[in-house]
């Protein structure tokens, strides 16, 4: 399972899209709060496509949120961050690699995500 969280409707919609049309299962959320719903409802393990800034806070709250429980940072793995906005801060960057997560440029390049995405996720 892929959980695609992303605040912009188009975006979002293509990206599920996507991903469904090439055979993986795929969940969405536009926010933090609807992405925590899902990730607490979802049952088993589950890839996380979080956009970094969400209109309720960002991806990296939610990264936070989720490796703070146990249980629920065991099932989430791997968590990759996408942005359309090239002037992310060095803070950004060092929070970015502090975690180990990978960072990924709007328009999403399939190309160089699906091979980050795990294997296992195909249904």
């Amino acid at each position: 399972m892929i959980l695609v969280v992303e605040d912009e409707t188009d975006v979002r919609e293509e990206l599920v899209e996507m991903l469904e049309l090439r055979g993986f299962e795929v969940r969405s959320a536009y926010s933090v709060a609807t992405a925590m719903e899902a990730v607490r409802s979802i049952p088993g393990n589950m890839t996380l496509l979080s956009d970094l800034r969400l209109g309720d806070g960002s991806g990296m709250d939610l990264i936070r949120m989720i490796r703070s429980d146990h249980e629920l940072s065991t099932r989430v793995a791997p968590i990759i961050l996408m942005t359309g906005h090239t002037d992310i801060t060095e803070h950004i960057e060092q929070a970015i690699a502090a975690e180990g997560l990978q960072i990924m440029f709007k328009p999403v390049d399939l190309t160089k995500l699906l091979p980050l995405l795990c294997k296992e996720q195909l249904h």
